[in-house]
């Protein structure tokens, strides 16, 4: 699989971010019931350019991050990527977020298995974890469902509070998506 080539899913097209998603990565990274569990302060319409070009040629780097958006009429629904890949220690961390209005939607459970897949067979990593927001419940389940657990912090967290998830690669199947 090209990392940087879009792919869909059932209702989704996932592509990397471009210059056009400003407007939607703006909204998405500076609304407040959005920021609620985030770990960064609302973003400035500069940072959200600054966020699109970051991600912009992942190629070789520890981090991807796609646009999800309908793929019946390209209305964006969220992003999700991995970051913080360790090479050492095998593992990488995943984050997602789902536009407010299409929560409880059933996005992410569509995307989880795909970003799953991504880390365990294109970046051979045999663990994947998640740092969320202890209230954040919703995010929570999404993943408990994919056989992530509670653990120890898989990395130095700079911004409290925050738990971690994990799923290790021997505890993944396919079947599960």
């Amino acid at each position: 699989m090209n990392l940087i080539e879009p792919f869909e899913t059932k209702r989704m097209q996932f592509r990397l971010l471009e210059d056009k998603d400003l407007g939607v990565i703006y909204r998405q990274f500076s609304d407040p019931d959005m920021c609620k569990y985030f770990s960064e302060p609302p973003c400035t319409k500069n940072e959200a350019k600054e966020i699109i070009e970051h991600y912009r040629n992942p190629v070789g780097k520890g981090y991807l991050r796609y646009g999800m958006f309908d793929k019946n009429n390209d209305t964006f629904i969220g992003t999700c990527g991995y970051h913080y890949l360790d090479s050492n220690l095998k593992q990488v961390e995943i984050g997602y977020d789902i536009w407010k209005d299409f929560w409880g939607q059933g996005f992410i459970s569509e995307a989880l298995p795909e970003l799953i897949n991504i880390c365990f067979t294109e970046l051979d990593v045999n663990c994947i974890y998640i740092l969320t927001h202890p209230e954040n419940n919703a995010s929570k389940a999404s993943v408990k469902k994919f056989g992530f657990t509670e653990c120890e912090p898989c990395r130095e967290i700079d911004v409290e509070p925050e738990i971690c998830l994990k799923l290790m690669k021997s505890n993944w199947s396919n079947s599960q998506a």
